[in-house]
């Protein structure tokens, strides 16, 4: 056949021999589907001992929580998760190996097989002698290992292409959804996507098309590349495959997991006996209490404590930090400590920050004020009561007399005291000690008003100004000088004059903003030399009482 003219026998042998070639090539040999089946079962085993050696880690996350469920609880919480995702995963594939044996054969489901119970995931399971079995053994009895068509009729779709809705479509959509999945359980336990374990699980459980060659070039689909072309057997072994691979992820995440819990775990090379007392000043006929327990540290590892942002020094002695200060106002004197210590396995520091308390007492009745021995009208004035070796909340106190004002415990600790008449008053004190109530005396102070706040523009309060400056300025502001407690006034109204030539202009404004009206009609027409006056200036604080803060005199240069 084209080579020369031939005779009718000729041409029937020629077509006889293309007739076998093709019957050849179509026929896989048995050396062929018995590697397959080979390399089937052995996958199986190599499964079997990747499910016992994770169980094995599920157990010691289960042991773990069991010890300390605070600690492990997240650890724990995802190892259910994970299994439950891997075990789904593998599941599915088993669901294809099933199927594919199950058409190939054309297994009468009625005499042989039983559907599953509601949910799972396999179209059927084996049945012999009344007794479920496991579909691994479908796999050796199969008698279809050289067929061609239905894996990838079911895997890859039909003559027309690949579909959508094949299974070999939804096993690519499940194998990324777990993929991305352990990605981002593995970077929350410090395997970024820039880690080994990262590289493995996309190299594992990688779904990308591939670029094909010869007769094939262009971009070959991933169903396409996994279960087209091959025989039956090969498709059961490379979905097996899939399953080793699954297996082996899910054990790299679980070890990842589990050794989280012991490299987040501080280490401690010493134990020491602590006797922790509420407090070790006490009056005749009250109890003593106090905590004792031991405390572990490790003397080798680098622990720096900050009270008021001052480092501690390391006593000798001991080898801890040691906060040491000289008894100075009376009451209670609290202080912050901010401890830093470096994060097991990391580069990162953990800060833990805690209030000490100790008291500066004279054997009797202790009243400190917050701000000074003066209380005002108008704001909340603080202040700190204090019995020695009585208990805050063994404290009451009062202010007499009644009409000057009240006095106020917070839930935090300490007290307000709001009054509103100007003169004096007294702060009395009982306390309960043993259920007994007991005078322990009072402290007079004074009352007074609020000091006037110092009006202000741009803040200053008075003198040279730049014409381009005042013409800058926004408000008219009422500031406290020299006044211990934080209160806030606003200026309500104000008025600007100046002499302008024979002219002597003024503008009344009721805020504290300086308009555009009085800037045009008076700021813009003054020249260097002249004087201008923020007069009648008012205000309201916190009492709700206008005050008139007198007079700003500007000279514009």
């Amino acid at each position: 056949m084209g080579h020369g003219k031939e005779t009718p026998r000729q041409k029937m042998i020629g077509m006889m021999y293309l007739f076998y070639t093709a019957l050849m090539a179509l026929n896989v040999s048995k050396d062929v589907l018995d590697s397959f089946i080979k390399i089937n079962n052995s996958l199986n085993v190599t499964n079997e001992n990747f499910i016992s050696k994770n169980q094995i880690a599920y157990d010691a996350i289960e042991k773990a929580y069991m010890a300390n469920p605070q600690k492990v609880q997240k650890v724990h919480d995802l190892s259910l998760v994970l299994k439950q995702k891997a075990d789904s995963l593998v599941a599915e594939m088993q669901y294809y190996k099933d199927t594919i044996i199950f058409y190939a054969d054309k297994i009468d489901r009625s005499t042989c097989f039983t559907r599953p119970e509601t949910g799972s995931t396999r179209l059927y399971v084996a049945v012999e002698n009344g007794d479920k079995i496991d579909t691994l053994s479908l796999e050796e009895q199969c008698q279809s290992k050289d067929n061609l068509d239905i894996a990838a009729q079911i895997m890859v779709g039909n003559d027309q292409g690949q579909s959508d809705n094949c299974g070999g479509a939804k096993l690519k959509a499940s194998i990324n959804s777990f993929r991305s999945w352990v990605l981002d359980i593995a970077a929350m336990n410090g395997s970024d996507s820039t880690s080994i374990m990262a590289s493995n699980v996309k190299a594992a459980l990688c779904t990308d098309d591939v670029v094909g060659g010869g007769h094939e070039a262009g971009i070959i689909p991933w169903a396409s590349s996994q279960f087209e072309h091959l025989p039956l057997m090969g498709v059961i072994t490379v979905l097996t495959q899939w399953q080793s691979a699954v297996r082996n992820v899910e054990g790299d995440l679980l070890n990842l997991m589990y050794g989280q819990l012991d490299a987040t775990s501080f280490k401690f090379n010493k134990l020491e006996p602590v006797i922790l007392a509420p407090s070790t000043y006490i009056m005749q006929g009250n109890k003593y209490s106090s905590h004792i327990f031991l405390a572990a540290f490790d003397t080798t590892q680098a622990l720096d404590v900050y009270v008021n942002g001052r480092k501690l020094p390391i006593d000798p002695a001991s080898g801890l930090p040691m906060y040491e200060v000289t008894g100075g106002g009376i009451g209670a004197q609290k202080y912050n400590a901010v401890i830093k210590l470096p994060k097991p396995n990391s580069s990162d520091t953990l800060s833990y920050t805690i209030t000490g308390e100790y008291q500066v007492a004279k054997p009797s009745l202790v009243v400190s004020p917050t701000k000074m021995n003066v209380f005002y009208i108008g704001p909340d004035n603080p202040v700190d009561i204090s019995v020695p070796g009585v208990p805050a909340d063994k404290i009451s106190a009062s202010l007499t007399p009644g009409d000057k004002g009240s006095i106020t415990k917070n839930a935090g600790g300490g007290y307000t005291v709001r009054v509103k008449q100007a003169g004096k008053c007294n702060i009395s004190v009982v306390a309960d000690i043993n259920g007994k109530k007991q005078n322990m005396g009072s402290v007079e102070f004074r009352i007074k008003r609020v000091p006037d706040p110092v009006p202000e523009v741009l803040g200053m309060s008075g003198g040279d100004i730049d014409k381009a400056r005042l013409q800058a300025a926004q408000t008219v502001d009422a500031k406290m000088k020299d006044f211990d407690f934080d209160l806030s006034f606003k200026v309500t109204s104000f008025t600007v004059s100046a002499q302008v030539g024979a002219y002597f202009l003024s503008e009344t404004v009721k805020s504290n903003r300086i308009n555009q009206q009085v800037k045009q009609n008076i700021f813009s027409k003054v020249s260097k030399g002249s004087k201008v006056y923020f007069e009648d200036i008012k205000a309201v604080g916190p009492d709700g009482k206008p005050r008139s803060l007198g007079v700003l005199k500007f000279v514009v240069k």
